[in-house]
């Protein structure tokens, strides 16, 4: 009986392994080399041929200035990144010597480009204008390009409650494991929230609302209490199904916190909407069924302090907050 090589047999396995493998990486290579062709031949037949680092020339009101693509682009999904992202460029106005045209005053525009210019070196900072009726105009400006939270963020911060319990999805957005309560703050700027929209995940027990009383107000006594049970507050209970100022309670027929729940406070907490549906307000005149929150003259004092409200959310499960209104 003639015995085998094990050290031969050994080396040729290997071999054949090894051989099978380079093989394998040829054509992951080549399959990754057609996918990039194929999304070049994509983006150049829906951008042109447009790159993040082209020099864009603008006349802003009659002034003429230079960017780089990815400057105007870098707040994902505004107007200002979609209509610089390339596949606009051949409708957009354009002055007679080509530069893209862009009907602002340049005083009010330079400050958001200085903004952006700013962000994409790593240092955010705010832009001011020199009196109140350029400042109302800028934010008006920086709206219609859907610019906003790009330069006035916002993020949660947390107010009372274990921060071990907390896992940070994103700055909107949350997963507490336990009850905690959370306040909308302001990323660096002195802005006044007017209304803003959640979205709910999975819920155990939750409350909107706002705090007006600044600094005044102190959440504590563990599980039991939430924005709308202490004083200077107001909510909204899904859990409870209730309307809550100061700690009263009045009841809301039919309140859920289903997954996908969108509920909506306007104008400082006036009115309150939960998908959609009007379920409280402070106006003088409301639908039947329709929950008395402030009263018409102590909401009106209460919104004319605005720099003193502030949204704030005590939870115990899933939420992310998916629009925030400033006032102008």
């Amino acid at each position: 009986m003639t015995k085998g090589n094990p050290v031969g047999d050994a080396l040729a396995s290997l071999s054949k392994l090894l051989q099978d493998r380079e093989e394998e990486l040829e054509a992951r290579e080549e399959k990754l080399l057609s996918e990039q062709k194929n999304f070049e031949r994509e983006r150049f037949a829906v951008y042109g041929d447009t790159r993040p680092s082209d020099v864009l020339h603008l006349n802003v009101g009659g002034t003429r200035t230079a960017v780089l693509r990815r400057t105007l682009t870098s707040v994902p999904g505004s107007m200002l990144a979609s209509r610089f992202s390339g596949r606009w460029d051949d409708s957009i106005e354009k002055d007679k010597d080509g530069n893209f045209f862009i009907d602002q005053p340049f005083s009010l525009f330079e400050p958001m480009l200085d903004y952006l210019r700013n962000r994409s070196n790593g240092t955010e900072l705010y832009s001011l204008v020199s009196n109140n009726l350029q400042y109302t105009d800028f934010h008006r400006m920086v709206e219609y390009y859907g610019m906003t939270h790009g330069i006035f963020p916002t993020h949660l911060t947390l107010d009372f409650g274990s921060r071990e319990a907390v896992e940070m999805i994103s700055p909107l957005k949350v997963n507490a494991n336990e009850w905690v309560t959370f306040e909308v703050s302001l990323g660096g700027h002195s802005r006044c929230i007017k209304s803003y929209e959640l979205t709910l995940g999975s819920v155990q027990r939750i409350q909107i609302g706002w705090k007006y009383g600044g600094s005044e107000v102190k959440f504590s006594g563990g599980n039991s209490l939430g924005v709308g049970d202490v004083a200077k507050t107001s909510a909204i209970d899904l859990s409870r199904s209730c309307y809550l100022i100061d700690g009263t309670s009045t009841s809301i027929h039919g309140l859920e916190h289903k997954e996908g729940t969108i509920v909506r406070s306007e104008d400082y907490g006036k009115n309150w909407y939960v998908d959609g549906k009007l379920v409280a307000t402070a106006s003088e005149t409301r639908e039947d069924g329709v929950v008395q929150s402030f009263e018409p003259k102590r909401w009106s004092n209460v919104q004319n302090a605005c720099s003193h409200m502030h949204p704030v959310i005590s939870i115990k499960g899933e939420f992310e907050i998916t629009s925030v209104e400033f006032k102008i």
